[in-house]
């Protein structure tokens, strides 16, 4: 059946402390990372949540989202006013000065932490520096909220298609693309259709300057960016078995010693293809979907130019187009 809802994978921990009552939780943080590398085992897509962003480009180069898993489409948008870029620009910068002021806040609070032979963490700080900090941290934590949320508003003017305002970019096929130009190349001058490329982790683009818009497939992630797993008993099996092999090539002791390596290897093998057939299987508005894309006569040439959004539309013949 096709899966729809997502639940935290604290809801995977306590299912592993509630069936195999381990007898310590030192490895809950590596269970964490477990359950995000079970998930790329499955690989299945209802797994990714869409989401969309605004990227600066300077210099023919653009930063990849940190969340990013693959690429859908990228477009740039024609329509945007130069006000709205300025806007935008200036909180960006805005953001950043804030992200540097969290990060130099908790640096200067951990260097007068210390850890003490009986395990308790002491500080050098008097109670008054303590609340100085944490109102400062307050403040800054309620600035880049209302910022980011600024920022959203002004990047949702970018995916407005009204007026055809909103135009894909191929992906780059030439070897010399225009992003990779040197100093006093011929190519730099060249005359080519506007196109982008991924080259060693970062998006590169034919033009020098600007934004461009892209729709990106990313793994959801709880309020403590813990990784969100399909809520379908195949998944919750399947990551569960997944951390007890990791545990057991570990040499960790479970409480029932009948569980071997080689048996939760099986049960993670047969638990991971049931979680990926399960999240495979078309509901039936889907199934229609499908149908409408692949029975045609005349294939839909021009899908990537209307961002896809007519490919499933039913094929007509009328006495026009016979």
């Amino acid at each position: 059946m096709a899966i729809y809802k997502h639940v935290s994978s604290k809801e995977i921990i306590r299912k592993v402390f509630r069936d195999l009552k381990p007898a310590t939780a030192d490895w809950l943080h590596d269970g964490i990372e477990w359950i995000g590398e079970a998930l790329e085992h499955i690989g299945a897509s209802s797994q990714l949540c869409m989401k969309k962003c605004v990227i600066d480009i300077e210099n023919y180069t653009g930063k990849l989202p940190g969340d990013l898993y693959f690429i859908n489409q990228v477009a740039i948008n024609t329509c945007v006013s130069p006000a709205t870029v300025s806007r935008m620009n200036k909180i960006s910068s805005q953001i950043s000065a804030l992200n540097s002021n969290l990060h130099l806040y908790y640096t200067e609070l951990n260097k007068d932490v210390t850890l003490s032979a009986n395990g308790t963490y002491n500080s050098t700080l008097t109670p008054e520096d303590l609340e100085a900090f944490d109102s400062q941290d307050q403040s800054n934590r309620l600035q880049l909220r209302e910022l980011n949320s600024s920022m959203a508003i002004l990047q949702s003017s970018y995916f407005n298609q009204n007026g055809n305002c909103l135009s894909p970019l191929q992906y780059g096929t030439d070897t010399f693309h225009s992003s990779l130009h040197c100093e006093d190349c011929v190519n730099e001058f060249a005359k080519s259709e506007e196109t982008y490329i991924v080259n060693c982790g970062a998006i590169k683009t034919s033009f020098v300057t600007g934004q461009i818009c892209i729709s990106y497939m990313a793994f959801p992630v709880d309020e403590n960016c813990w990784p969100m797993v399909p809520d379908d008993i195949s998944y919750r099996e399947a990551m569960m078995w997944y951390i007890v092999k990791k545990l057991k090539l570990g040499g960790y002791k479970l409480a029932n010693e009948k569980i071997s390596y080689e048996y939760a290897e099986n049960e993670w093998r047969n638990y991971c293809t049931q979680a990926r057939n399960a999240a495979n299987y078309p509901d039936i508005d889907r199934y229609q979907s499908f149908m409408d894309q692949w029975v045609r006569l005349v294939p839909n040439m021009n899908s990537h130019s209307t961002f896809f959004k007519d490919l499933n539309t039913r094929e007509q013949f009328t006495p026009d187009n016979i």
